[in-house]
């Protein structure tokens, strides 16, 4: 198992998330079948209305993370526009 997996998968780590009673899978073949399509397309519209919708939002990519592009992620939430925008770009990082 790997570190994520030793998190993930803590009861005390899922109450924090609000994700009691899930299963959770590193690389669930399934949803990553379905997302197949997405790979090129520009979703941020939809995070746009998602977050002026009130959903707290989590967007996560490792720094150590070979495959997904963080810095990629992290232009991407700079300029995408919302409502709580200004106060958003102000935030520094924090460790979590």
């Amino acid at each position: 198992m790997s570190p994520a997996d030793n998190l993930l998968l803590q009861a005390d780590t899922q109450k924090i998330l609000g994700v009691e009673g899930r299963s959770w899978a590193e690389c669930n073949m399934k949803v990553h079948t379905a997302l197949l399509g997405d790979w090129m397309l520009d979703l941020s519209p939809k995070v746009t209305d998602l977050l002026n919708g009130g959903l707290d939002t989590l967007v996560y990519s490792g720094d150590k993370d070979f495959i997904c592009n963080w810095r990629g992620g992290e232009a991407w939430t700079n300029v995408v526009p919302w409502n709580g925008h200004d106060n958003y770009s102000k935030a520094q990082y924090n460790d979590w």
